[in-house]
């Protein structure tokens, strides 16, 4: 499950606020996640860097320490996000985001490499050699856009290599990688960069989302992929790639994806995007933690909380924002897919996916013991959206002829997906408590049960999925409570005519 190796937030001093810990509290609760990676651990507001007026450095990494103190108190590892540039040692003024983080170059990669080997050694130091040797180093993120590295590819080799040997000073077996760009891009150049230059490097890390189709083929016009297959292609062809190259051995680390989806090349929109919010991301979550499943070592979505301020703090309960949760802590259609993922427990006995259903429709079972575990998906398609239903149906054999319980979950509009009932209510931006209360109602998933004789050595069921609903079972032999009464019948005779007697006057 590579999915479940990593979730994201927006940046390191969004962690110092109490709302996104509680969210994160509960993500962890019910799903739980390895480790959390987040931008600009670098950033000034972070104050980790000062020259002082004698030109000579300073460290401070009290900001640092709390956020990874955070982290680690929820159970979640840091996926080490080596960015940006402070201030102190930039060659530019170049800036992304609201919160205006500075994406050039070093003036000195000394300077800057001295700053990684710091760091490095502090967290080191105050978090056990044994501990770190588990996080992951990530060198930057997306420095094949212009508008987070201001540098060359060559720049950025050049900065690969100080990060690299600098992390590696303080301990060889420490984990760096990179180039953690978008779209894919660069990783089999930088696989042959570093082996030809013997630079360090134990993975390699990208990004992808599913409307990079309509930005890389606007329209989709020449595109090689079939209908809503650009995703899963590209993952399949970078795990190709790297099998393929010098060093087939890395593993691989998708650092950035979710559900944003565009119908067209106009619709592009990466800051209020509604295919995070809404029912189509169950389904697209689902199908592609399934399917690509085995194609890499960690798909880390992107994010956990709206809590998110790459475009300034999201005050809507709605925003198109990337989270999981909304800012007042609603699960979206996103969470409550990751949710019933994690209920897929014990091993894989089937899979399916498209063929013979058809594109976008798919079903997987474990089993754990006596337990089958079910989770069917059938996606919609942003760019055509004419999925029609489906009406299938579940076979599996089993070892007795016990009646069993089927528990199911449904993702469907207006439980599990509250984004369109917010929609109905008018899209209000500010919620009364009962509005909040109705919202949080609807977006729990539909809840039933069923019971299923076996016949003929196995149990059959039919379902119906609409258009990016998503649907979970638990099946398990039905059994009668026995009692569960300790005391003796005469006891228990004796305290119920006692309890029933008059009041004393």
């Amino acid at each position: 499950m590579p999915w479940k190796n990593c979730i994201s937030v927006g940046r390191a001093q969004n962690l110092l606020r109490a709302d996104i810990l509680e969210h994160l509290a509960r993500v962890q609760k019910e799903i739980g996640f390895r480790y959390c990676r987040f931008h600009a651990i670098f950033d000034d507001e972070m104050q980790v860097v000062v020259r002082k007026p004698d030109n000579t450095i300073e460290y401070q990494w009290d900001e640092v320490d709390k956020v990874y103190d955070a982290l680690l108190k929820l159970g979640l590892r840091p996926f080490v996000e080596l960015n940006p540039m402070p201030a102190a040692l930039a060659s530019g003024t170049q800036t992304m985001f609201f919160y205006k983080m500075n994406v050039t170059p070093p003036k000195s990669y000394e300077e800057w490499g001295n700053l990684v080997e710091a760091f490095t050694k502090h967290i080191v130091q105050r978090y056990g050699q044994e501990e770190v040797r588990q996080w992951y180093f990530e060198v930057w993120n997306e420095p094949n856009l212009a508008g987070f590295w201001s540098g060359t590819k060559e720049e950025y080799w050049q900065l690969y290599k100080a990060s690299a040997e600098a992390v590696k000073r303080v301990d060889p077996k420490l984990r760096v990688g990179g180039p953690a760009t978008s779209k894919a891009s660069w990783v089999a150049e930088f696989i042959e960069y570093c082996d030809q230059n013997k630079v360090p490097l134990d993975f390699v890390s990208t990004h992808l989302y599913p409307q990079d189709e309509q930005v890389v083929y606007p329209d989709r016009v020449g595109s090689p992929h079939k209908l809503g297959e650009f995703f899963g292609d590209t993952v399949r062809q970078t795990r190709t790639s790297v099998l393929k190259s010098k060093r087939p051995d890395l593993e691989i680390h998708w650092t950035e994806w979710n559900s944003l989806s565009a119908k067209n090349a106009k619709a592009v929109a990466w800051t209020s995007n509604d295919h995070v919010d809404n029912l189509f991301a169950a389904s697209f979550i689902v199908r592609n933690c399934i399917e690509l499943d085995k194609e890499a070592n960690t798909m880390a979505y992107w994010v956990a909380s709206d809590v998110f301020d790459e475009g300034g703090m999201m005050h809507s309960p709605f925003s198109g924002s990337y989270g999981m949760l909304t800012i007042h802590g609603i699960p979206k259609a996103s969470y409550n897919a990751f949710a019933l993922l994690n209920k897929m427990k014990g091993d894989v006995i089937h899979t399916q996916s498209s063929s013979p259903f058809s594109l976008g429709r798919g079903i997987c079972i474990t089993r754990e013991l006596d337990t089958y575990h079910v989770i069917a998906w059938n996606q919609n398609f942003v760019e055509d959206p004419t999925q029609p239903d489906w009406q299938g149906q579940v076979k599996m054999p089993v070892s007795n002829d016990q009646p069993r319980l089927a528990v199911s979950a449904t993702i469907t509009v207006g439980a599990g997906s509250p984004w369109e009932t917010w929609q109905v209510m008018g899209s209000p931006l500010n919620l009364s408590p009962m509005q909040l209360d109705l919202l949080m109602a609807h977006s729990k998933p539909i809840y039933e049960m069923s019971h299923i004789k076996p016949v003929g050595g196995s149990i059959s069921y039919e379902f119906l999925l609409r258009p990016g609903e998503v649907k979970y079972w638990e099946i398990s032999v039905s059994s009668k409570a026995g009692s569960s009464k300790i005391s003796s019948e005469e006891d228990l005779e004796k305290w119920d005519k006692a309890m029933s007697g008059k009041s004393k006057k």
